[in-house]
């Protein structure tokens, strides 16, 4: 029986990346004791041996050892992690202002997501537009080359997932059984959990397309070095996310270039964490003037902020849906007419779409952990029908990510998630077959299967379980 399946799964094990401990001829050699180690009220580690006191320095893996291990599942806060944080983008700027070679240096470039331009919006009560721009001015003074909104991977991702579905559909036969739902794969915490916790039979029904953040990563380490005419191995790419475990995301070994030795997206820095360079820097982001974001082709006026319809996780669901609906079915319908259903809480709605009687397709939307544990026991109980579940490991979506800025004094945590929500749909939307700029990139790589693969494609993996019962923690 399921218990506790509210927010995040807590780990199930303590972390057993084993810490090299070097061996030193000398007070043991000589028949001395080695002395003890203290714990002190602030956590750090004391040794104490006949020639005093010592303190130990903490240790520290990287996000590749986290993921190779099976001991967590969405905890990736709570790890010491390196190489994704504030400290590691001032040392990035710092080498670029140091460098004595322009034409080497790093070519810094951010990517910001729309739910952490929101959260911002919120907390400076800006619009999302004039917010992106002032933020955009920041980061410039910081030593950023180039700011994007991530509006393209969006579309390119929901599109990809819209032609992958159809092929699904239509590879059914008449009368087998329904083959169970596709699953979508733009969040992290969800596709650690499949990993680690259920394996290779829960992973072909999950959607192979890449996240707007990896797709984004591949647009900017692959396309912009050709258009900018720069070594590709000098970017250095920065995304801007509502979630930590999409640090998780960014160090996955499918996301490394090899030909080109570098990842995709070198570093993801959360809501919170630009807010702290915010006070680190001690700046008033609502005192600065704006600067237009950039963009990865040749616009005629600057970029604007814009959304899809639908959750404010990208609206997956609803755009799969409604191309389903368009090309299996012969059925336009309205954006704004789709009625979903509330299953069994706020975080669990279902549409259908239905013709005398029959249901022609039926997709959920399943927000946090208890509902995606009650989705996986019915698939394992064969009594899922859904056809498509767009999926999120934080309840309410990805708009309440777990490195969203926290509500202040002025408002609740629920209050907060209904202003975001309202934001969200507040901005202009549009649809992304009519995002000409992904729809050109599409039919450039029409003629390159193998290109179209390695951009908006990845594949999953099962991590091996470990059954030694002396490191559970009891």
């Amino acid at each position: 029986q399921l218990t506790d399946l509210d927010d995040f799964i807590t780990p199930s094990q303590e972390c057993v990346k084993p810490v090299k401990v070097e061996k030193k001829a000398g007070p043991a050699a000589a028949g001395k004791k080695t002395g003890k180690i203290q714990i002190e009220d602030d956590g750090s580690y004391i040794q104490e041996t006949e020639d005093g006191t010592k303190k130990l320095e903490k240790a520290s893996i990287t996000l590749a050892d986290c993921l190779a291990c099976s001991g967590c599942i969405t905890s990736a806060e709570t790890i010491l992690i390196e190489q994704q944080s504030n400290q590691q983008l001032y040392k990035i700027f710092r080498e670029k202002k140091e460098s004595t070679d322009p034409a080497n240096s790093p070519f810094i470039v951010f990517s910001l997501a729309i739910q952490p331009i929101i959260s911002l919006s919120a907390k400076y009560k800006l619009s999302s537009q004039v917010l992106a721009e002032k933020l955009t001015t920041f980061l410039k003074g910081l030593g950023a080359d180039m700011v994007l909104d991530m509006k393209i991977a969006e579309d390119l991702s929901i599109l990809e997932q819209q032609q992958e579905f159809i092929n699904r559909y239509q590879a059914r036969k008449p009368g087998d059984k329904h083959p169970g739902p596709i699953m979508s794969s733009s969040c992290p915490g969800w596709i650690c959990y499949a990993e680690k916790t259920h394996g290779n039979w829960i992973l072909p029904y999950i959607s192979k397309v890449k996240s707007p953040q990896q797709i984004m990563g591949s647009l900017v380490k692959q396309h912009l070095p050709q258009q900018m005419k720069i070594n590709p191995s000098r970017v250095y790419h920065v995304t801007v996310m509502p979630c930590f475990d999409k640090k998780l995301e960014a160090s996955r070994e499918d996301f490394n270039d090899e030909i080109n030795n570098c990842r995709d997206v070198d570093c993801v820095v959360t809501s919170l964490e630009i807010q702290d360079l915010l006070d680190d820097e001690k700046v008033d982001l609502g005192s600065l003037s704006p600067t237009p974001l950039d963009s990865l082709v040749s616009l005629p006026s600057p970029p604007q902020i814009l959304v899809n319809t639908g959750s404010g996780s990208g609206g997956y669901a609803d755009h799969v849906f409604l191309e389903a609906a368009r090309r299996l079915h012969d059925r336009s319908l309205d954006p704004s007419n789709l009625q979903y259903t509330v299953v069994k809480n706020q975080d669990l709605r279902e549409v259908k779409l239905e013709e005398d009687g029959k249901v022609l397709l039926k997709f959920a939307i399943a927000n946090g952990f208890r509902n995606i544990q009650n989705f996986v026991q019915k698939m394992k109980r064969k009594r899922c029908d859904y056809d498509f579940v767009e999926i999120m490991a934080c309840p309410s979506g990805c708009l309440n990510g777990g490195a969203q800025l926290r509500a202040g004094e002025e408002m609740t945590s629920k209050e907060l998630i209904v202003h975001l929500e309202q934001a969200y749909a507040a901005l202009e939307s549009t649809n992304p077959q009519a995002n000409s700029q992904a729809q050109a990139l599409l039919n450039e790589l029409g003629g390159n299967p193998d290109q179209r693969q390695q951009l908006l494609y990845t594949e999953y993996h099962e991590v091996e379980k470990m059954t030694n019962s002396l490191l559970i923690k009891w």
